[in-house]
């Protein structure tokens, strides 16, 4: 080897073809390498000419980014660097930007999310993954030198109206490894804890996205409410701590089964003609009712025999006044009584029962008393008077009446600011059922409905009033235990159906008044009650739809002893 010619030159490692200018082993111009390492015209590896077309690769790639890129708002979520945790090797809470970047990006092959969507427990969700591409000096001319989209990123796409947050990033290299764009995966937007949204940015989300609890938010509340109504399962009910209601000091709750067939309808009920004052029970609750809301009512009523007998007076005569500006207030009927009786029981603004032994029944409101004879200014309600002269022309020139002082039986009894009873329930002389609703069927002047027959002391009656404002109707159903028909258990004893016009009213307070009969399960709803459905709800000790209860009232036993907050 050492008598080689070639051999014998010394070569240079910079540079060997400069120091072995010619071999007949290797021809330069064959090598084909040039830019300063070889010449000829057949060469194929022109350095200057590479880095020209990655440049160009650089500019087309940021150009088909602005030209053909989809355009997203891009909240940047900011790492607290105080928040870095190097055993993780992360930052473990970020604070996302006030305003967000609009900013292009690139999907692949153009296909945009579609509506793909999925439900599972953990609610909606989007088709993943979801890959997009950014040019990397895109990125930088619009966001800042040094920076990159990370993960918890929130990425807004506006046609799609759709929210995502970056779930991963990488620097992707491309033409001759240089680093040209990010890929940047997906997920659905879920609000985090550890990232920190200011009001601002949640305004601004919201003004861009529809959530769950705005679609279904109602639906969920509802739902909840259905499960957990604290007016029927609060521990506090019919204590000194109840914050539904306020009950009289000496109103009594007997506690007995109302059992229909084997179904327990209540377990308690109060006795109403137990308290010291009018107001029994008075309800925490005010109430607005619109001209296109509906009210429903439900109760369970016994009418009780009072414990000692009323006096009963004997009843001369009636006539009607016809004056248009009546002498003695609101009354239209001069009733005139026996004056040997005395009229010590009669108050008032009494209620009075007016009667036939087995045949005509009706009642009247004193207006003022007149004596010498004894003579009883009353108003007789226009709907109650219609009834009687459909029955009985003449039912005022009949004799063999008798009065007596009996309140009706309040069902629920409505007030507003001013003290007018805007929606109230009662029942006078087992056998009227009057409602009054709005202003101008205000207290006395009441819709009222005579059913066909008395109900009878000492028995059970449902009762269902349905307020329909948006129907324009109001209509009144009572049923009673089913004499033979175990499975049905309930049936409608009663139906009638009048005309209302509806009315925005104000309600400061309900209340029950004071009356001689039992009372359980009241509850006022939010909606009417179709008659199919009357007789499954009022079997059911408690309702299903207290998402639609604005009272209710299962007469649970009334607990007197002194609230202790902490044992000691």
């Amino acid at each position: 080897m050492a008598d080689c010619p070639v051999n014998k030159d010394n070569l240079s490692a910079a540079n060997p073809a400069l120091s072995a200018p010619t071999s007949s082993i290797i021809n330069n111009d064959a090598k084909g390498i040039a830019g300063g390492l070889g010449s000829g015209a057949s060469s194929f590896f022109d350095i200057n000419k590479i880095v020209t077309a990655a440049q160009q690769y650089t500019a087309l790639n940021g150009l088909a980014n602005e030209l053909f890129g989809y355009g997203v708002k891009w909240f940047r979520a900011v790492p607290q660097q105080r928040s870095k945790d190097v055993i993780f090797q992360e930052y473990t809470l970020s604070n996302v930007d006030e305003c967000p970047i609009d900013i292009k990006v690139i999907i692949a092959a153009g296909n945009m999310p579609d509506s793909k969507y999925t439900y599972d427990l953990m609610g909606l969700e989007y088709e993943v993954p979801l890959e997009f591409q950014i040019d990397k000096f895109y990125w930088e001319s619009k966001v800042g030198f040094g920076t990159a989209p990370q993960k918890l990123d929130v990425v807004y796409f506006p046609i799609e109206n759709k929210l995502y947050e970056v779930e991963s990033t990488y620097l992707f290299r491309g033409f001759m490894g240089q680093e040209t764009s990010w890929k940047i995966n997906l997920k659905k937007y879920q609000p985090k804890s550890s990232r920190r949204e200011s009001v601002a940015l949640q305004e601004t989300i919201d003004n861009y996205t529809v959530s769950v609890e705005e679609i279904f938010g109602t639906s969920i509340s509802n739902d909840i409410k259905k499960l957990v109504d604290d007016t029927q399962f609060s521990q506090f009910n019919g204590t000194s701590k109840d914050k539904f209601k306020k009950i009289d000091t000496e109103l009594k709750t007997i506690t007995q089964e109302i059992s229909i067939y084997g179904t327990v309808v209540a377990q308690s009920f109060y006795d109403m003609a137990s308290p010291v004052w009018y107001d029994a029970v008075t309800y925490n609750e005010s109430d607005l009712i619109n001209t296109t809301s509906d009210r429903s009512l439900t109760a369970w009523i016994q009418p009780r025999t009072p414990v000692s007998a009323p006096k009963i007076y004997n009843v001369t005569s009636i006539t009607p006044i016809l004056s248009i500006d009546p002498p003695h207030g609101k009354s239209n009927y001069s009733i005139v009584i026996d004056t040997n009786q005395g009229y010590d029981a009669i108050e008032l603004n009494s209620a009075v029962i007016i009667s036939r032994p087995g045949a005509l029944n009706l009642y009247a409101k004193i207006i003022e008393i007149g004596t010498n004879p004894l003579i009883l200014y009353c108003l007789i309600n226009p709907f109650v008077i219609e009834d009687l002269n459909a029955i009985k022309t003449d039912w005022t020139t009949q004799i063999g009446y008798k009065l007596y002082v009996n309140e009706p039986i309040s069902i629920l009894d409505g007030i507003n600011d001013f003290g007018d009873h805007v929606l109230s329930v009662n029942i006078y002389a087992n056998q009227y059922i009057a409602i009054n609703y709005g202003h101008a069927y205000s207290n006395d002047d009441a819709y009222v409905i005579r059913m066909d027959d008395k109900i009878l002391d000492n028995e059970w009656y449902a009762f269902v009033i349905n307020i329909g404002n948006s129907w324009k109707q109001y209509s009144v159903y009572v049923w009673k235990k089913h004499e033979t028909d175990k499975n049905e258990k309930l049936q409608n004893v009663y139906y009638e159906t009048l005309r209302m016009y509806p009315e925005d009213i104000a309600i400061d307070s309900y209340t029950i008044n004071k009356s001689n009969a039992y009372l359980t399960n009241l509850r006022l709803y939010n909606t009417t009650i179709e008659e199919e459905k009357q007789a499954k709800e009022l079997l059911s000790y408690f309702t299903k739809d207290s998402d639609q209860i604005i009272i209710s009232d299962n007469c649970d036993q009334i607990m007197k002893i002194p609230y202790i907050n902490k044992s000691r």
